[in-house]
This record gives C-alpha cells, sequence and structure tokens, in this order.
C-alpha cells in the first residue's frame, strides 16, 4: 500500500514539469527530414535527421515578435540560421547559410509582448 502511494505522489511529481509542444514543423529533405519543435516553457529543437542513423539535436530557447522567431542556440547553430518568419503555413529562415523553410503542422504559439 505505501509503495502505490509513494508511486502515485512521484507520478503526480513527474507530470507537473512536461512540457507541451505548441508549435511543430517539418519538411522532407533530400536524404532524410528537417524537424522544429517549439514548447510552451519557451524551449525548442531543431532537428535534422537522416535517412539511417544520424542525428542533429540543436537546442536552446526562443523569442517571438510578431512574426518572427528569434532563436538562442545552446551550443552550435544549425545552418538554417537563428532567425526565422512565421508566414503562411511556413517557417521561413532568413539568416542561415542556406534557405530553409519548413511546414507548420500546429501552431498554438501566441504573441504575448
Amino acid at each position: 500500500m505505501k509503495l502505490k502511494f509513494l508511486y502515485l505522489i512521484f507520478l503526480l511529481l513527474s507530470c507537473k514539469n512536461d512540457k507541451k509542444a505548441i508549435l511543430l514543423a517539418d519538411r522532407e529533405a533530400p536524404l532524410g527530414w528537417i524537424y522544429l519543435k517549439i514548447y510552451d516553457d519557451k524551449s525548442f529543437e531543431f532537428i535534422s535527421q537522416g535517412m539511417v542513423r544520424d542525428k542533429n539535436i540543436y537546442q536552446g530557447t526562443y523569442e517571438f515578435k510578431n512574426d518572427t522567431l528569434y532563436f538562442k542556440y545552446k551550443d552550435s547553430i544549425p545552418k538554417a540560421g537563428s532567425k526565422a518568419i512565421i508566414n503562411n503555413g511556413f517557417i521561413g529562415y532568413l539568416n542561415g547559410s542556406y534557405p530553409e523553410s519548413i511546414q507548420i503542422k500546429l501552431n498554438h504559439l501566441s504573441n504575448k509582448n
């Protein structure tokens, strides 16, 4: 009985810190996929995944102003860049070494300045 009670408390406490995805976007790349996941705790993951095993995950925090996303990466910055604009159901990166555009699949991002 005590074990069940402790398990219930642990479960309730662990659920409290779960982050929720509020924006999901992706596109098929020539040899894999590009994913963007933005969470309600101001964190994000930009994932570049190959067809076999290679997977690069870039994490950090973001700021959203008007229609523009500003990404602050923890470590390295992907070639897509660190600034993007939301337009017509797509996220277009503006300052990368190549023009990246990914389609939005879920958008509950609100613009609270």
